[in-house]
């Protein structure tokens, strides 16, 4: 590979020394002669991810660099990733994203196709098939880029750090990630950029497995982080509430709530919620649809309740 590399891959990573592993050697299998590196930022691990990422650094096709710091978050680590870059171009993914062969290829593709300093491209995603079924991966993931099927350009909303690639001055223009928040951070930063003119486009034969898997617990935590990241954002943006409330932000005035979440609430009182996840098991078992209808809910439960309480904090 050249000494100046067209493009940067970010990966921040924290104590998934095995997951990584797949990750790196997949970015090792690239199809391209397209010359990139791979930037690691280790948010203070500590398990083996250190010597996984010297592995990589040793033996690549492609440069890898190895950066560390004392746990920060994932946000931080993607700005430290992103300041020791060397491309023009970023394509910021996690370190459970496994591309496929033409990943990089395809990102650079897309962006001679559609031109211009604004454009972001969002690559697809999706449950990785190595990986065991989990309903819960399903309801997470894949049907975030379900929504998308057809569409050629996506709003800030879809800005999604798993998969997409942007060029890396107009990024550093917005600043950054916000290291201060730890769930949204992605579209937050799309807000960002979309105040500055950004286009970002869908280009599903960008293609990156999940490699994650999603239990029940797991599942749930999402939305109490979701909730938690909203009343964040909010506070630093009031001025978007009509946003943050399409994102399911929901509260006293300016807050809304809508008559159907009263009623929703007043479905699933919180006392009664261990028992919704036991029927929420059972159904998903005899009608997988039905099952899956019921977790949506509690979802959606589990994440006004994270709300109230960040708003009341």
């Amino acid at each position: 590979m050249s000494d100046a590399p067209v493009l940067s891959v970010i990966i921040p990573t924290y104590n998934r020394a095995d997951t990584l592993r797949l990750c790196l050697r997949a970015f090792d299998r690239q199809e391209t002669d397209a010359p990139f590196e791979v930037v690691v930022c280790d948010d203070g691990s500590t398990d083996g991810t250190g010597a996984t990422i010297s592995r990589a650094v040793a033996t690549a096709r492609a440069p890898v660099v190895h950066l560390r710091q004392e746990n920060a978050g994932a946000n931080a680590a993607r700005n430290r990733a992103i300041a020791a870059a060397r491309g023009a171009r970023l394509l910021i993914v996690n370190d459970d994203t496994i591309p496929a062969p033409d990943l990089v290829a395809a990102h650079l593709a897309a962006h001679a196709r559609r031109g211009g300093r604004e454009t972001a491209i969002l690559g697809r995603m999706t449950i990785d098939p190595a990986l065991p079924f989990s309903p819960f991966s399903a309801l997470h993931h894949d049907a975030s880029y379900d929504a998308l099927v057809g569409r050629e350009e996506v709003g800030w909303d879809a800005f999604l750090t798993c998969n997409v690639s942007i060029d890396r001055g107009f990024l550093d223009e917005t600043g950054g990630f916000d290291p201060k928040l730890f769930w949204h951070e992605d579209i937050e930063l799309g807000e960002r950029l979309a105040r500055r003119g950004m286009r970002l486009f869908y280009a599903p034969e960008a293609l990156g497995y999940h490699h994650h898997l999603l239990d029940e617990s797991a599942y749930l935590r999402i939305a109490e982080r979701e909730g938690a990241a909203l009343v964040l954002w909010y506070r630093k943006r009031p001025d978007l509430v009509a946003d943050l409330t399409r994102l399911g932000l929901v509260g006293p005035p300016p807050l809304g709530a809508a008559a159907r979440h009263r009623v929703a609430d007043l479905a699933m009182p919180t006392a009664l919620l261990p028992g919704w996840q036991m029927a929420a098991r059972t159904l998903t078992r005899i009608s997988p649809e039905a099952g899956r209808t019921v977790w949506r809910r509690l979802f959606q439960r589990r994440k006004r309740l994270a709300i109230a309480r960040a708003l009341a904090a």
